[in-house]
């Protein structure tokens, strides 16, 4: 199921040499809602052109995560480079809304046939192919070259109606020299997690920020934080939930929302992390006033933004993921991002070239050094320049991989478990009335959920 020794292995041919990398949103990134698009919400799908031709047309391309920062930027400037090579006078419009409203945004435009050409979305693509949103791919050259591991994000009931960015990981990525400065070193146990987190609050850091401003880091805080104690408990927990030999009621999840509800109390989260998003998290890392954040393996190349274009001290990054009480850990390894084709799109072959020039190693490669991820194309060889992805990489070869809890829920299920997170860290008591509620969704609309390869 998880940590195969087959999805470590395509890891490891992915690859080749590790040195580190950079930054992105992921993931399941984002940042405050706002607009980057010149498109309004009520566009018309593009006129249809002829393949291949020189008439000049727009085709439009949607995403939430597609921000400011210089790989992201680079990453955009690559693709229209690419894309001119078959369509000379061909312009991208790029309908970037950055944060969560995107969504709401989408599935609206969707609703009403005025959705973009090209569109990113995030664990929709069941739902999406069911109603018939999705132009199945499964025909295009690069299908082929699919790591097993992209399946979630790109497969229903056999069909590819979508590509896909990379794999994305993360953990805790903690200031070396705070850590250095205060005897700390990186925790082997719960227990040592716990100790160092009250040593940095006693010397006036906040252990831990949270920018849960972003629902998406919410998410992704819960999936690492789980992921270690229900993998540590069994192997199988997570497929024991989907088949409903374990609930989300039970006495396992129950400690978990515990643990997270003790460290509200004693004060290792950060004040404002209902009122911060990401971008702000990450301001609060690197500028030293935080130790340690929980993100995706982006984070060092957003902190390496942050040291050049904001003047934040450079300091040395380290990593860990959370341990349990015994000393175990798990890595998550998961897709993020799933890149389609609107089945209403006039510009048909069109958009199949612009995924299939995303899709292409010369894009993905520079995406992944950016973004800190494993390339979604087995046999892909990326070298790394961040040295704090070389503790990444080297926990991910050591410990066990595997795809987090959240990959075995429905999507229902995981809000209604996200909503739960936020009340915790807001300060209130959870009541065992929230984890039937996710129990109740997780059961009605499982069938939804595409589960991770054996």
């Amino acid at each position: 199921m998880v940590k195969q020794k087959r999805l470590l292995i395509s890891l490891m041919l992915i690859v080749a040499v590790i040195m580190a990398g950079c930054s992105s949103n992921n993931n399941n990134g984002s940042g405050n809602a706002k607009e980057t698009s010149q498109a309004t919400s009520n566009a018309e799908p593009t006129a249809k052109v002829t393949e291949g031709s020189d008439e000049a047309f727009t085709i439009r391309l949607g995403g939430w995560f597609i921000d400011d920062r210089t790989f992201m930027q680079e990453f955009k400037a690559n693709v229209e480079k690419k894309y001119k090579e078959k369509y000379p006078n061909a312009t991208i419009q790029w309908d970037i809304l950055l944060g969560a409203t995107y969504f709401d945004r989408l599935k609206a435009e969707l609703a009403s046939n005025t959705a973009p050409d090209v569109f990113f979305h995030q664990n929709t693509v069941n739902q999406y192919a069911e109603v018939d949103y999705l132009v199945d791919l499964s025909d295009q050259a690069w299908v082929s070259q699919l790591s097993p591991g992209t399946r979630p994000a790109t497969t229903v009931n056999g069909k590819i109606f979508g590509g896909t960015l990379g794999l994305n990981g993360g953990g805790v990525w903690y200031n070396k020299q705070i850590f250095n400065d205060l005897g700390l070193a990186a925790p082997a146990t719960y227990a040592e997690f716990l100790a160092l987190c009250e040593q940095i609050k006693a010397a006036d850091k906040t252990p831990i920020v949270l920018g849960f401003k972003d629902t998406w880091t919410v998410g992704l805080f819960m999936s690492n934080f789980f992921s270690s104690v229900l993998n540590g408990i069994d192997p199988t927990f997570n497929k024991q939930l989907y088949d409903g030999e374990k609930s989300l009621e039970g006495e396992e999840i129950q400690a978990i929302l515990n643990k997270v509800q003790n460290l509200t109390e004693k004060g290792y989260f950060n004040k404002t992390a209902l009122s911060i998003d990401w971008p702000q998290s990450s301001d609060e890392f690197t500028s030293g006033n935080a130790a340690m954040i929980v993100q995706g393996a982006w984070l060092p190349g957003a902190a390496e933004e942050n040291f050049t274009k904001k003047g934040h001290s450079r300091f040395d990054i380290g990593y860990f993921e959370f341990p349990d009480d015994n000393g175990f850990y798990s890595i998550n390894l998961s897709p993020s991002e799933t890149l389609s084709l609107n089945a209403k799109s006039k510009l048909q072959q069109q958009g199949k070239d612009l995924i299939a020039v995303i899709m292409n190693e010369d894009i993905l490669g520079p995406y992944s050094v950016g973004n800190g991820s494993l390339p979604p194309l087995e046999g892909m060889n990326v070298t790394y320049s961040n040295t704090a992805m070389n503790e990444f990489l080297a926990a991910v070869n050591k410990g066990k991989t595997m795809y987090g809890f959240e990959a075995f829920i429905s999507s229902s299920a995981e809000t209604s478990l996200i909503e739960t997170m936020t009340k915790i860290v807001s300060g209130a008591k959870y009541s065992p009335a929230d984890l039937k509620d996710a129990q109740t969704k997780h059961e009605k609309d499982k069938a939804t959920r595409v589960l991770p390869p054996e």
